[in-house]
């Protein structure tokens, strides 16, 4: 079809408001790329790279005048013998040959595909926004969820680079205009999809998997659910990238190198306690390692050759909590065709993790409440109880004590949890192992990601790192290493590849207290000053650790913390 030929049609846009009055859109997919047109109701559009085309498509796949879409009662898309072919669904067009389509199919010209779709006559183009923006819009959605009990979901997709934006195509066609799609790194997408329970979400991640299919996109989409799997954005993001929310473990282990002086007691306390079979309660704030720590106790008991099973307390439904748990004898209710031992009956012998214990219903705490005491199960549907013998570690962030004045926990229970209690200090408290932790992060990211080199952490990156308070603790420690592995295309990770808004953000702010005697004596905004007022003090001191405290208006609780956060050794006294 000649060029003559398209101008004189009398059905054909004459200008660019005709084009954008129609409901119809195309949706133009290209690699990492993504864009929507307008289409008329009727006429006939040129596609292709040349400035004389009506929707232009800068690809070097495109001839300058590639097709011709014709708009009418059907849809039909003509090749104009471009060189690098037209083709709809299997079928590959000749030069100058036509052919019919529906709404949704799938149309190729070159490596760029085409959706003709129904759309919004007033719709905005969608906008996807960076990973920084992303970590603090669930930031947000977190904290407004917890007050409002609602549900939503992280998603994560991941796929050749080419593809991407074949997947942000789909994915926008999917969510909600109000939901955030960002990019996380190269061929890895992530969403924000609010005020979804578990069903939508499974649909949504069902009907993103289905579509991949159908577009030939080789694509893995995973999902986190708020609060089910997790309750803070880095384990919500920890969780969604792993792929399977009930086995990830905090990302920590006991021999990352170079340990604080807390932690190094805390070890020799497992230690001790490993070897007897008392009730175990780790404290410490999310992400700094509880899950690990409790794999640690059982590995060094008498118990490590026996099962090692983690129940998430905040995602055991309570209509199906006895069946699972306790287990249930044929004929119990409908469906029960076969007998089937519950979980605790399967870790007979080993090691049972109460995670996030503090999240248990009344209910449920009941139940288990009996379990401790008696030391047996009863099925569902059986006569006699089943005995059973399994030691009990739980795990929280809560404070037990006030949930237990407030009445949503047993005083009962906690006493039989609380054998004996172990608190894992924050990160932050832990700045001598900050770099040691992320060297060893980037050498796992690279072994995942099939990198024959590591790359280097600059110094500007890794002061950056020592001065963030990490308020994930490991566990957001490593979700940035490995983002910043995976953006890293040179042999050092720089402060590029760090979340700079979130880290300046935080950074901006005073720390706070260490204690309440913890104030500063030199009202310095940032950190050096007080360093080097420290180790002036130390010296005038002789090392003695006591006169440097009370010199410095702090406790000597409150200095060692110091001492810690700037990788500072603790000094002898001379």
């Amino acid at each position: 079809m000649a060029q003559s030929d398209y101008k004189d049609d009398a059905t054909a846009p004459k200008t660019r408001d005709q084009v954008r009055a129609g409901t119809l859109r195309l949706r133009i997919i290209g690699e990492n790329w993504f864009r929507t047109a307008a289409l008329p109701e009727r006429g006939m559009l040129v596609l292709g790279r040349g400035p004389e085309a009506d929707i232009r498509i800068d690809d070097p796949s495109i001839s300058r005048r590639h097709a011709v879409l014709h708009i009418g009662p059907e849809l039909r898309i003509e090749d104009l013998g471009s060189v690098n072919g037209t083709r709809v669904g299997d079928q590959k067009l000749d030069s100058q040959e036509s052919i019919t389509f529906s709404l949704g199919e799938l149309i190729e010209l070159g490596s760029v595909m085409l959706l003709v779709q129904r759309g919004l006559s007033e719709e905005r183009p969608r906008r996807i926004f960076t990973h920084d923006y992303f970590e603090s819009r669930l930031e947000e959605e977190c904290a407004r969820a917890a007050l409002g009990s609602r549900s939503f979901a992280v998603l994560f997709l991941r796929s050749e680079v080419a593809q991407a934006g074949t997947l942000l195509a789909l994915l926008a066609q999917i969510v909600d205009p109000t939901d955030v799609i960002a990019t996380y790194g190269p061929g890895q997408i992530e969403a924000l999809v609010t005020d979804v329970e578990a069903d939508q979400a499974a649909t949504i991640v069902a009907r993103l998997r289905e579509g991949a299919a159908r577009l030939r996109a080789t694509a893995r989409v995973d999902l986190a659910l708020f609060p089910r799997d997790a309750r803070t954005p880095e384990a919500l993001l920890a969780r969604a990238r792993a792929g399977d929310a009930d086995s990830v473990a905090d990302a920590v282990t006991p021999s990352a190198g170079v340990t604080s002086d807390a932690m190094a007691q805390l070890h020799r306390l497992v230690d001790r306690i490993a070897a007897s079979s008392i009730t175990v309660l780790l404290l410490g704030e999310t992400g700094v390692g509880k899950d690990v720590m409790a794999q640690s106790i059982h590995a060094r008991s008498p118990r490590a050759q026996k099962p090692f099973l983690r129940l998430n307390c905040a995602a055991l439904p309570e209509s199906l909590v006895e069946s699972e748990l306790f287990g249930h004898e044929r004929g119990a209710f409908t469906g029960a065709t076969q007998p089937k031992p519950g979980l605790l009956e399967a870790a007979q012998g080993g090691t049972v993790l109460l995670d996030e214990v503090g999240e248990l219903p009344l209910p449920l705490q009941a139940k288990l409440l009996r379990v401790f005491e008696e030391q047996h199960v009863l099925r569902v549907g059986a006569l006699n109880p089943r005995s059973i013998d399994v030691r009990f570690i739980a795990a929280t962030n809560r404070d037990l004590e006030a949930a237990v004045q407030r009445g949503v926990f047993r005083q009962d229970l906690y006493f039989r949890l609380n054998g004996v209690s172990l608190l894992i200090p924050p990160l932050r408290e832990r700045v001598r192992e900050i770099e040691p932790l992320a060297r060893r992060f980037i050498a796992e990211a690279c072994e995942r990601e099939g990198r024959s080199s590591q790359p280097e952490l600059s110094e500007e990156a890794l002061q950056r790192l020592l001065a963030y308070p990490w308020p994930g603790n490991i566990r957001e420690l490593r979700n940035v290493i490995d983002r910043a592995v995976l953006l890293c295309t040179g042999d050092r990770i720089t402060t590029e590849q760090l979340p700079r808004d979130k880290m300046n953000a935080v950074s901006a702010l005073p720390a706070p207290p260490a204690s309440v005697d913890s104030a500063d004596v030199d009202g310095a905004d940032d950190d050096e000053p007080e360093r080097e007022r420290i180790l002036q003090v130390l010296a005038q001191c002789g090392g003695n650790q006591s006169q440097a405290a009370k010199q410095l208006g702090m406790s000597r609780n409150t200095l060692l913390a110091r001492l810690d956060r700037y990788g500072v050794p603790r000094p002898r006294k001379r």
